[in-house]
Order: C-alpha cells, then sequence, then structure tokens
C-alpha cells in the first residue's frame, strides 16, 4: 500500500542514525569482549585444548555478532540518508505548493488551488504539475521505506528499534477490506508483532486484518482504558470511584471516563457471553472483534464473536434493534441471542465450526419514545457500516466456501434490509425478526442474496412487527400533521412477513401468548422457541429443513373479497357465474394466518 504524506512526515532519520549508533556500540563492545578473552598460551595438561577450543568458538560467536551489529549500523545509515532526503524532496514540493497558493490533501496527495471557484487554468496546471511531483516523492518514498523495513529488521537483532525509528504506515481512511488484507500481508512478522504490542486503536476496527490479530489490539485497548482510571486511583491513594466523579482533578478528561465505563460493559458482555463454567474448555472462545467506546456520543460500538470467524464454517452476524447500545448494556444484561444460537448451532451440526457475532456497531434509536425510530435515517447510516463489517468477512476468511448469515431484529433488522439493498451488503441469508419495515428493499429480491433466501419470524402477537402493515399515505399524513417530528421521511416501509414480499416466513410465536402484547416482541431467542430452532437451521445452512420441520408459516394476507357465484333474475330465474375473488388494491397485508393456531401447538420445546 502506497505511503501518504503524512506517513513521510512520521519518519524520523535522527532516529534512524540513533539505532546506528547503537548497532555500532554493539559491535565495539563485542570486538572488546572478544579481545579481552584470554587465549592461556602456555596451558597444558587434561582439558587444555577442549578449553582453548571452547574459548575460540566464544570468541568467534562474538566476532560474528560483531560483523552483524556493523552490517546493521551500515543499512541503518544509508537507510537514514535516504529518509532525510525523501523529507527534504517532499518539503520543498510543499513548500512550493504552499507558496502558489495550493491546498494538499495530506491522505489523498492530491492538489488544487485554494479557491478553485476563481483559480484560472494556469492555477489547475500548477496544481497538476504539483501533484505529480508529490506522487514522484511518494514513490521514491515507498522505495525507501522497504530499504528502512530491512535496515531496521537487521537492527533488531542486535539492538532494541524505538517505534519512532520506523513507524508503520497505517492504511489511509477509507481503504477497503482487500486493500488493509493487502496491507497486513506486506507487513513483515515482527511489523505486526510490533502492531499488536502497541496496538494503535485503529488496527482492532480494520476490515481486512485477521480477527485474532483485531481481538488482541482491542482487548489490549480495552485493557488500557481500565487500567487508565485504576492506575491514577493507585497512584493518589483513592478510590476509582473518587477519580471517575472528579476526573479533572486527576488529569484526567470526560472522554477517559466514557471509555472506562463502556469497557467495563464489553468486558461484562465479554464474560457473559464466555458462560462461567469453570473448566476453561468448556468456555466459549470470545473475541473482541470491534471497540470503539467514544463512537456515537459515547454511547460506543462493539462487536463481540464467539468463534472465529475467519475459520468458521458458518458465520451469523446478530443486529439488534431500538434501545440497544453498549453503553445501555445490550452486550450482556440479559441478552443471550449469540450464546443461545452458537449453542444451538453446535448441538443441531457438531461436525461444523460455528461463529455468531454480536455486532452492536450502530447509533440504534435511543427507544419508543426516541422520534427517530419512525425514521429510517439511522437504519440507513447504519446499513453502510454493517455491510462494509460483513463484507470484510469474506476477505479474511480462509476458505470461500464459507456460508454467512445476517439476522436483524426490531429496527435492526430494518438496518439489514438497508444493508442489502442500499449498500451491497454479501451474504447468503438474511432473516428479518420483529421487523417494523425494510424501508429501501422493497422485496425480497432486492436483497440480492448469494443463493439464499430472506427469511422472516413474526409472532402474531408482537405489535412492532405489524408496523410495516401501514400503508405509507397514513405514516406520511401524520409525520406532516404533526410537524415533520421524524424529518422528511416517516415509516420504516414494508412489512417484509406479507405472502407478496417474496420472503419464507418461518413459525416465531410465543409461548403462553395471549394477544397483541409488545414483550412478545423480545422472545425470538428464547431457548427452546420455534423461532430459535428455525434460525438455527438457517445458520448452520440448512434453510431446507424448515419444511420438514413443520416450521414454515403463511405470509399475513391482505384482505380479500369473494363475489357472488350466482345471481337472481328480477324477473325469476338464476345465473351462476364463475367463481371470482381479489385483493382490495392498496390494502396492507395485516390478516395473519398464525393468529389461528391453537395455543397448546406453541410450545417451548424445540431445542436441539
Amino acid at each position: 500500500m502506497s505511503l501518504t504524506i503524512e506517513d513521510v512526515a512520521r519518519w524520523d532519520p535522527g532516529a534512524v542514525r540513533a539505532v546506528g549508533d547503537a548497532a555500532r556500540t554493539r559491535a565495539q563492545m563485542s570486538i572488546d569482549t572478544a579481545n579481552d578473552l584470554p587465549t592461556f598460551p602456555d596451558w597444558t595438561g587434561p582439558g587444555s585444548v577442549e578449553a582453548k577450543q571452547a574459548l575460540e568458538r566464544t570468541r568467534q560467536a562474538l566476532m560474528r555478532d560483531a560483523d552483524a551489529a556493523l552490517a546493521a549500523a551500515r543499512a541503518a545509515d544509508a537507510a537514514a540518508v535516504n529518509v532525510q532526503i525523501v523529507k527534504d524532496n517532499l518539503a520543498q514540493v510543499l513548500n512550493m505548493a504552499r507558496d502558489c497558493g495550493m491546498v494538499v490533501d495530506p491522505a489523498a496527495g492530491t492538489v488544487r488551488p485554494t479557491f478553485p471557484a476563481t483559480a484560472l487554468p494556469n492555477d489547475w496546471h500548477n496544481a497538476q504539475v504539483l501533484q505529480q511531483a508529490i506522487q514522484q516523492v511518494l514513490a521514491q518514498a515507498n522505495t525507501v521505506d522497504q530499504q528502512l523495513a530491512d535496515a531496521m529488521d537487521r537492527a533488531d537483532d542486535v539492538v532494541d528499534v524505538p517505534p519512532e525509528a520506523r513507524p508503520i504506515p497505517l492504511p489511509p481512511p477509507g481503504a477497503t477490506a482487500e486493500e488493509v488484507e493487502q496491507w497486513w500481508k506486506s507487513l513483515s512478522q515482527k511489523d505486526r508483532e510490533r502492531l499488536i504490542a502497541e496496538h494503535p486503536a485503529e488496527v482492532g476496527n480494520l476490515n481486512g486484518v485477521p480477527a485474532a490479530a483485531r481481538d488482541m489490539v482491542n482487548q489490549q485497548v480495552l485493557t488500557d482504558d481500565l487500567n487508565r482510571i485504576a492506575d491514577t486511583a493507585a497512584q493518589h491513594g483513592v478510590s476509582n470511584e473518587q477519580v471517575l466523579a472528579n476526573p479533572g482533578f486527576y488529569g484526567l478528561s470526560a472522554d477517559d471516563v466514557t471509555r472506562y465505563n463502556n469497557a467495563i460493559k464489553v468486558q461484562q458482555g465479554m464474560n457473559h457471553q464466555r458462560g462461567d463454567d469453570p473448566d476453561p474448555s468448556r468456555q466459549r472462545p470470545v473475541m473482541l472483534w470491534r471497540y470503539e467506546p467514544l463512537a456515537d456520543r459515547g454511547q460506543g460500538r462493539a462487536a463481540i464473536a464467539i468463534g472465529n470467524p475467519d475459520y468458521a464454517d458458518n458465520t451469523t452476524v446478530t443486529v439488534p434493534g431500538t434501545g440497544s447500545s453498549v453503553e445501555g448494556g445490550w452486550l450482556s444484561d440479559g441478552h443471550n441471542d449469540a450464546m443461545n444460537l452458537w449453542d444451538q448451532a453446535n448441538a443441531a451440526d457438531p461436525n461444523s465450526t460455528h461463529s455468531v457475532i454480536s455486532w452492536m456497531g450502530y447509533d440504534a434509536p435511543d427507544g419508543f419514545s426516541d422520534t427517530r425510530v419512525a425514521n429510517p435515517d439511522l437504519a440507513r447510516a447504519g446499513g453502510s457500516v454493517l455491510a462494509a463489517d460483513v463484507n470484510g468477512l469474506w476477505t479474511t476468511h480462509q476458505d470461500p466456501q464459507q456460508h454467512v448469515t445476517v439476522i436483524g431484529h426490531s429496527y435492526g433488522s430494518t438496518t439489514v434490509a438497508d444493508a442489502f439493498a442500499q449498500s451491497g451488503m454479501h451474504a447468503n441469508d438474511a432473516v428479518l425478526i420483529g421487523c417494523p419495515g425494510t424501508d429501501l428493499a422493497r422485496s425480497a429480491a432486492d436483497f440480492h442474496l448469494d443463493g439464499g433466501n430472506v427469511y422472516v419470524g413474526s409472532a402474531s402477537t408482537d405489535p412492532v412487527s405489524y408496523i410495516g402493515t401501514a400503508p405509507e399515505y397514513l405514516h406520511d399524513y401524520l409525520n406532516r400533521e404533526l410537524g415533520y417530528p421524524v424529518g422528511l421521511d416517516a415509516g420504516l416501509g414494508l412489512d417484509p412477513a406479507g405472502d407478496q414480499f417474496g420472503s419464507i416466513r418461518f413459525d416465531a410465536e410465543v409461548a403462553g401468548r395471549d394477544g397483541i402484547d409488545r414483550n412478545d416482541h423480545s422472545h425470538y431467542y428464547d431457548m427452546g422457541s420455534e423461532s430459535l430452532r428455525a434460525m438455527t437451521y438457517i445458520a448452520v445452512g440448512e434453510g431446507g429443513e424448515l419444511g420438514d420441520e413443520g416450521l414454515l408459516a403463511d405470509g399475513r394476507r391482505q384482505p380479500h373479497v369473494d363475489l357472488p357465484t350466482e345471481i337472481d333474475l328480477p324477473f325469476g330465474g338464476r345465473i351462476e357465474l364463475p367463481p371470482v375473488g381479489f385483493d382490495i388494491p392498496g390494502s396492507p397485508a395485516y390478516l395473519d394466518p398464525e393468529t389461528g393456531r391453537p395455543s397448546e401447538s406453541v410450545t417451548k420445546d424445540h431445542a436441539f
């Protein structure tokens, strides 16, 4: 991956020269030590020959060490010279750009006039010439960077190389998962180990970096966030709570407190999903796949994987809905979604490997009183991030034959639909449970799945799942009459449980149901439920089993009108007509066949 202006700016030729000086010092020490070894020319007798040979071997080893150190010093000296040349060349071009009134993008390396609207043709010509000059210097920098890397790797064998001697360039913002993967593969093993040890927070959230490396970086960043408060408290002889109550007094910021509080929540989530079995071999293998404690105004973002998604045969990503956040404890507080699905997947298909990711990676509405809950904006923004994360799983996976399922619950199902329809998310199957509407996806075809299906679980007693049955004109009318409290867009789209959507609906009724109940919106992952069993089949790539298992449900229907099949004539007699019926045009599909199921048919004995 090509270096940027920012990368070259971080180079420190003085630090590189210091490495060369340290290597020379090491060489001289080895030479002096070798010269100071005794020779014992007059030593004879038993063992003298062996002892002299051992001393000679030591002397030769010291001289080899000196040769290696001197070679490292020469390599570092040459790299330092070339680093300085590149920095000087770049500074010269940047100074010319400044003198010409140009603006230089330090990440992209592009050049433009300061005021493009009034720029003359000659200004744009100068900008183009300067940009070409910058690209030439950066091409030179890439060559020198490889020389620098080789020199520092050689020096690393004989002296401690400080990080500032060779800052490892990170991928530029907006790099694709494929570009990040190429960057990661281009690094030496020592550089990878250095990045993990130094754990810059960006690396743990880069799609294209292997899951194991992301986990190590993110867990170290999380530990830093915890220790920052704990260490400060220990230094001042006070409690963590005292530091949190008045961080400024102890030299800390409000962000430090937010990082600490969200680190606690994420740590609790990992412990919760790992389980408390005293035998570590029986605990679930959890990984911290994403960690952004300051995101979304301090509510935080994180993703915890049970099982390594880079090696799993089947990977499932679960996306929560309204009222979910890291800060609010979604990763731990009674939420067993991923745990139950992972346990059931292993029970249903023990011969395959499975990974389930709890993805709290977007800004969800804060609750049903949050006016944003009736607006798709957060779903569309979250869908873009979700698509990038899920698509990144295909880049780092070690076997292209993996099976990927994405499950969205509540507002999260709208987010999943938008990730497919708007942002090109690549997966085999999609599952929408308790869906209030699919926004930009007008039918199952808009998901563009890779050989799979759109599956829908909507309990007949879940009121949220009926939001998508309301006609759009009603949403728009209420929004307009109320002064656009949710912006220009109101409503979350169509109900995917409708029989015209093109989805496959599975049984998702709640045991003990008793009419419409908003609490029934939160039972889709219950252990033993018919919906969890259905989702397990889908997650392990066996969605075709739903029919054989009797887990398929008919879609919701529009009201239907049947015309008379005969007419009595006023003057006597009767005319028989062919049977004709039709759905009421424009009417929502709100008639749910599942409401007619006997209560005793809904049980919680569907666990594998």
